[in-house]
């Protein structure tokens, strides 16, 4: 029988996808920094966690499987992946993580300049806090549709509030034997890198952080004046 697949199902591949891209912008930034050993470091994770296979459908990436389980795995894979990337480079170079940080970032801003022209946004769109955080949505996997999210805080144009009491991405960080704050700095990198891609003036901050030892999770978008 045939899956039957609804637009949140394309929407959350989407975000997998975004975090797919992520992790290739860390790769080709390790790549670019280490040379021919960090073909050597890839080739050893990818024996345990293979790349994804982009010549397939999401139909057929969810063959067999039920489609919440299959996005799902979908979803664990790739940031276990990611955080396995990043665990063998930190592993064996101390400058590891802040590249990863700085390619997450840059590719947060790429995002955030394809996000203002594929969803048309004007520009009262572009000097909306409010509004960045509602497309940080579309482009940000932070779990299953099913999972507590960000909770929005306090929202206006110029200052937008949101936090997390507990981490979803811990376990998968943790299992793929990768330093919990280096991960959540390389996701909060990518965020403030996507809230400069729709406004240079949107800066971000991690205000507190379950990762840092904090009970939940605080961030904000704020406008420069």
């Amino acid at each position: 029988m045939s899956l039957v697949l609804g637009p949140i199902h394309y929407w959350m591949y989407g975000k997998i996808k975004t975090t797919e891209a992520r992790e290739c912008a860390i790769v080709t930034a390790y790549k670019s920094k280490y040379g021919a050993e960090a073909e050597k470091i890839l080739e050893q994770v990818h024996r345990k966690y293979p790349n994804p296979d982009h010549n397939k459908s999401l139909e057929e990436l969810l063959a067999n499987k039920s489609i919440h389980q299959g996005i799902q795995n979908l979803l664990i894979e790739g940031e276990t992946r990611e955080a396995s990337i990043v665990a063998a480079f930190c592993s064996k170079y101390n400058d590891a993580a802040e590249v990863a940080v700085e390619a997450a970032r840059k590719h947060g801003v790429s995002c955030g300049k394809e996000a203002v022209t594929s969803k048309g946004l004007s520009i009262p769109d572009c000097n909306s806090t409010s509004k960045a955080f509602e497309v940080l949505g579309d482009y940000h996997c932070d779990g299953m549709p099913c999972d507590r999210g960000a909770q929005i805080l306090e929202e206006s144009d110029k200052h937008t509030t949101w936090d997390h009491e507990n981490c979803i991405h811990e376990s998968y960080w943790r299992n793929a034997g990768a330093d919990f704050l280096v991960m959540c700095t390389i996701v909060n990198g990518w965020i403030g890198g996507f809230g400069e891609g729709i406004n240079p003036r949107i800066t971000y901050r991690r205000e507190k952080a379950i990762a840092a030892g904090d009970p939940k999770c605080l961030s904000c978008f704020e406008i420069k004046e």
